[in-house]
């Protein structure tokens, strides 16, 4: 959607609010109001944007070739086993101390990038009469990555159509078409750059790329980048939506209708030539995956409300009706084998396919229904209430429990309009609201219910295949189901300069659709049920402040606070299982990202590793503290407390406008305090490195090296990746400037002379700075980037 034909976007999340929009407003709903066409003469709107991105390392702190051979050194990389091997190590370093002398630092994080440049343009022609008005709009994007090679072009179209008889009929309908194609970059995952070490020229003597180094060990990305291998992909969607409404009285009937038709498909060729084939018999060299995928969805409402004022103060508003939805999706992907060609990536050039694969694919569809009715009284514009009752069905639930009832109560009082308030000059706005209520959640897997099966070629019979189950049915599979409790308070002061909201919310979701254990003759491990329950509370505030109000200047200032905890009231056995299994699972807990562990009166988000009292300076090993306080070199998972919560206890925006004269100048902030993360930077990168690949540069200056090294990390010849101890945990305090621009409106008379009706340009910049307490790398696989945009609009 372009951003500038929006007018408003409405964050509805109390349960009055949401449960008119049925089960999709499960999170929350987000109403985005387009602008009307406007009436009169053709007008032509232009809108054009320049963007250059380039990328951010400022969060990368790598060795240089000196610091890299010293962590070799001491981490025993040229230490053999016998004198064959320790002369074998001995030319090794030798070779890395010529490369060394000679000049040799490549910069590696800068080989894969540029500096991208984009551009996109939208132009648009509207116009009409009192009765029928039309616009038509194009759009052109070419987006480039800071990555070579990756970028996306985007190509799209919309006409409207509206036709409008006040107080009669109104009927419009909306047609877009969106072309969108991708490019992946060659270069693979950006840690494959990052992890190269400084002293590795790229290229040989001879000028050309080198392959791989050290033996065949270490692959050479930018060779990787330069072979004929390619990641393309493309996808076309049409969106239809067309409105009514008709009005018969005190009687108003809407309905609207909507289409999908979505249709993609994708070709990753990685050429023979590439090291990921090194040993791999000819026939088997190269790969070509191709892929194609086509969707279709629809959604209709019909609604007839009726409006009438009672006892002249008591206004009236009921109304009911019906919605359908469906949804279906086909996917499918192949795998070919053996090229013998570079150049020659298509799929008529492969000799066959992988050694004992086949080919893959999804089929989904799920349909839905709902019935409605809402009533609302507002009485002498004091007081109000909302009652709504819907009763929904989904094929993505059991054969016995298709359908649910679902309903909310909202009440609210507007003091501000109280007799003892008339004559109260400052506060102009003053409500207390309240609501309750219940929400489906119908985000879930189409054939959860159904019992599914699978062939295996393996298991053979004499009329064919054998089918082993996939999933078990439950027709008893209830909706998913949330009690929403808000109460919430707006206030506006001092003649709309101060703007208060707040909210209070508690969320019980039960019926939780979780996977419960299985016995073994079943066929299948788990099998969905309804055994869960979790609750969430919080906090939201928001504020708006005009400090400074004149005929030519104004100045605004806003924020915006959320605080959530959550609670898990009960889980199932196959949770349970789960968490027993990741404690026995060593390789889990040497992992970078600690799991999640889900434990009744606990935390979804909350951090459980086992404590750690830091280095043994003697030994250079870690010191683990066990549940009674006792001290131990050895790790047992069953020691790990909770360390803290991964959801801040405060997160949001800060922002500031100024107006003057027609420019303004805006700045929006972003902060979070308090949040619990688990440093994977020190983890992988610091004390669980490997000494075969460069490292964060406080490998060598902050791990443990000889007795009596009062150090952060363990012993710097250990290469065991750590586990998950609390040495890594750290409380996140960050406060980053996420937009800065500067914009310039006018209709003066210079404008009107090149036959504009106004004009607007604006320069504007994107991630600035980011504060934090944490230092870590940031864009592994991509690199983190920022950028700066120039954009005109004009109109004409």
């Amino acid at each position: 959607m372009d951003m500038n034909t929006i007018e408003s976007v409405t964050v509805l999340k109390d349960a009055s609010a949401s449960a008119l929009y049925g089960a999709k407003a499960a999170a929350g709903v987000i109403v985005i109001t387009t602008k009307p066409i406007s009436q009169g003469a053709i007008r032509l709107n232009y809108n054009g944007t320049l963007r250059l991105t380039t990328p951010d390392l400022s969060g990368y702190h790598l060795l240089s070739p000196e610091q890299k051979l010293r962590y070799e050194d001491l981490a025993g990389v040229y230490t053999g086993s016998d004198p064959s091997e320790q002369y074998r190590r001995d030319l090794e370093r030798d070779a890395v101390v010529r490369m060394i002398r000679s000049g040799v630092n490549t910069d590696w994080l800068s080989k894969p990038l540029r500096m991208g440049v984009s551009h996109s343009h939208s132009l648009s022609a509207e116009g009409g009469d009192q009765f029928v008005r039309y616009g038509l709009t194009l759009r052109y994007g070419n987006e480039q990555g800071v990555m070579m090679q990756s970028g996306r072009e985007r190509v799209s179209g919309s006409f409207k159509l509206s036709y409008n008889k006040p107080n009669r009929v109104f009927v419009s309908n909306n047609l877009t078409v969106n072309r969108v194609a991708s490019d992946e970059p060659n270069y693979g995952s950006f840690s494959n750059f990052s992890r190269m070490n400084p002293y590795l020229s790229p290229y040989g003597s001879d000028g050309e790329l080198v392959k791989s180094f050290n033996g065949d060990r270490v692959n050479n990305p930018l060779y990787e980048a330069r072979l004929g291998s390619y990641n393309q992909s493309q996808s076309i969607d049409l969106l239809n939506t067309t409105a009514l409404q008709a009005w018969f009285g005190a009687f108003r009937l809407d309905g609207d209708f909507s289409f999908t038709i979505r249709n993609g498909s994708g070709r990753r060729f990685r050429s023979p030539l590439s090291n990921d084939f090194r040993g791999d018999a000819l026939d088997q060299r190269g790969e070509m995956v191709e892929n194609q995928s086509k969707g279709f969805n629809y959604m209709g409402k019909l609604m007839l409300s009726y409006n009438r004022t009672f006892l002249e103060k008591l206004y009236v508003t009921s109304m009911g009706g019906a919605n359908i939805e469906s949804s279906s999706s086909d996917a499918s992907t192949y795998t070919s084998r053996g090229f013998y060609s570079d150049n020659l990536g298509h799929p008529n050039f492969a000799l066959g396919y992988r050694s004992g694969a086949r080919p893959s694919g999804t089929d989904n569809y799920s349909t839905a229904a709902g019935f409605f009715v809402n009533g609302n009284a507002i009485y002498d514009n004091r007081y109000y209430m909302d009652v709504i009752f819907r009763y929904e069905g989904s094929s993505k639930f059991g054969k016995n429990q298709r359908f649910a009832p679902f309903w909310s109560l909202g009440a609210g009082w507007n003091i501000h309009n109280e007799k003892f308030f008339k004559g109260n000059r400052n506060i102009q706005l003053l409500k207390l609201r309240a609501s309750l209520g219940y929400l489906g959640n119908m985000s879930f897997e189409p054939y959860q219910a159904y019992t599914t099966y699978d062939y295996n070629k393996n298991i053979n019979y004499l009329i064919g295949a054998g089918a082993v189950p996939r999933g078990i049915g439950n027709p008893d599979l209830k909706w998913e189901r949330t009690l929403n409790q808000n109460v919430g308070l707006d206030l506006t002061l001092f003649k709309s300069r101060w703007d208060l909201t707040f909210d209070a919310y508690r969320k019980l979701t039960d019926n939780l659709l979780l996977d419960v254990t299985k016995a073994p003759s079943i066929g299948v491990a788990t099998a969905k049920q309804n055994v869960g329950e979790v609750v969430n509370s919080g906090l939201e505030f928001s504020t708006r402040v005009v400090p400074i109000q004149t005929k030519d200047l104004q100045w605004t200032l806003s924020l915006n606070y959320s605080y959530n905890r959550n609670k898990v009231k009960k889980i199932s056995n196959a949770l349970k299982a789960l968490n027993d299994s990741y404690a026995k699972d060593s390789v889990l807990n040497r992992s970078t990202t600690p799991l999640p562990l889900y434990e009744e009166g606990q935390s979804l988000t909350a951090l459980k590793v086992v404590p750690s009292a830091g280095i043994d300076p003697a030994t250079g090993k870690e010191i683990y503290i066990k549940r009674d306080g006792s001290y131990t070199f050895d790790y047992d998972s069953n020691d790990r407390i909770v360390f803290g919560d991964t959801s801040p206890w405060a997160y949001g925006t800060l922002s500031s406008y100024v107006f003057y004269k027609g420019f303004s100048l805006n700045a929006s902030f972003g902060y979070s305090l308090g949040a619990v993360v688990y440093n994977q930077t020190l983890a992988s990168r610091v004390e669980g490195a490997d000494p075969q690949y460069n490292a964060d540069e406080r490998v060598l200056n902050d791990r443990w090296k000889q007795p009596g090294d009062a150090a952060k990390y363990k012993d710097i010849a250990n290469r065991e990746s750590p586990y998950q101890s609390s040495r890594f945990v750290q409380k996140e305090y960050y406060f980053t400037l996420r937009s800065l621009s500067l914009a310039y409106e006018t209709e003066a008379t210079w404008v009107k002379k090149l036959h504009m009706r106004r004009a607007r340009i604006e320069l504007l910049t994107n991630d600035l700075f980011y504060l934090s307490t944490v230092k870590r790398e940031r864009g592994l696989d991509y690199p983190f980037a920022r950028s700066v945009e120039l954009s005109a609009r004009l109109s004409f």
